[in-house]
């Protein structure tokens, strides 16, 4: 008997390590460039571009939705930048992008990399260029909101940057098993994604933007924030202390030809 209820387990163990699993959601990869620029002639260069040549082509090219957003307080700013958030379903996706630009003439005359301004000064200072990839506890971007698009809402881009390696871990361990990106859920902070920064000037980091119906909204969700017992627990907690080294945070409006 004893041998047959051992045959028995060992079978159903068996069968059990061949039974198919729930496949894991694929995380999106976040692609964020950022013009630099010195001047308002500048700004409005790449505006037309983006909108008239470089977001045409990513829509072509089976992105969706890109957005485009502006620092609040950029005309005033030395350095002005817009910056370009591009979401992609796999990295042969970027490979791809790359090979369509990588197929043209720079002896000819595309818009799509001939952006020169007629006097033949440059249309912007340079181009930063940041590839980050989804936190698994929220893998892709968010699509819906409740917040209707207009000319006062708010994104807020934040990127934690980290000393070592361990530390950077152990800050996106906070947002993920740590509980912070369900915390922000809660309170309604309308996220529109989390992510890691793969490469990039300022590496080990995170980076992820939330958005509100206005300035005071994002005052009064921060507060509430502050105070949440959830959120003092684990801003205490020995394991997340001191995992960041700089913290940048910019508030932006979307431009209206972006798609957010």
């Amino acid at each position: 008997m004893k041998k047959y209820l051992f045959i028995f387990l060992a079978t159903c163990l068996l069968a059990a390590t061949y039974l198919p699993t729930k496949a894991a959601t694929p995380r999106d990869y976040y692609w964020i460039k950022v013009y630099h620029c010195s001047s308002a002639e500048q700004l409005n260069h790449i505006d037309q571009y983006l909108e008239n040549t470089y977001l045409p082509f990513l829509h072509q090219s089976g992105i969706k939705k890109v957005g485009v957003f502006a620092p609040i307080g950029n005309d005033t700013s030395s350095d002005k930048r817009i910056f370009v958030w591009i979401p992609l379903k796999s990295l042969q996706q970027l490979d791809q992008l790359e090979a369509s630009i990588e197929k043209i003439d720079p002896m000819g005359e595309d818009a799509l990399i001939h952006l020169d301004n007629k006097d033949s000064s440059l249309p912007y200072n340079r181009i930063e260029s940041i590839l980050t990839k989804a936190f698994k506890m929220q893998p892709q971007y968010e699509t819906k909101s409740d917040l209707v698009k207009s000319s006062d809402k708010i994104f807020e881009y934040r990127s934690y940057e980290s000393a070592t390696e361990d530390m950077h871990l152990r800050k996106v361990h906070m947002f993920n098993e740590g509980g912070e990106i369900a915390l922000f859920k809660r309170l309604n902070f309308n996220a529109i994604f989390y992510s890691k920064a793969i490469t990039g000037a300022r590496t080990p980091n995170l980076i992820y933007m939330t958005s509100f119906k206005n300035m005071a909204d994002r005052d009064a969700h921060w507060k509430t924030f502050q105070s949440d017992p959830e959120w003092k627990k684990l801003s205490a907690a020995p394991e997340y202390l001191k995992t960041v080294s700089k913290n940048e945070t910019i508030l932006m409006k979307a431009k209206a030809y972006g798609d957010f």
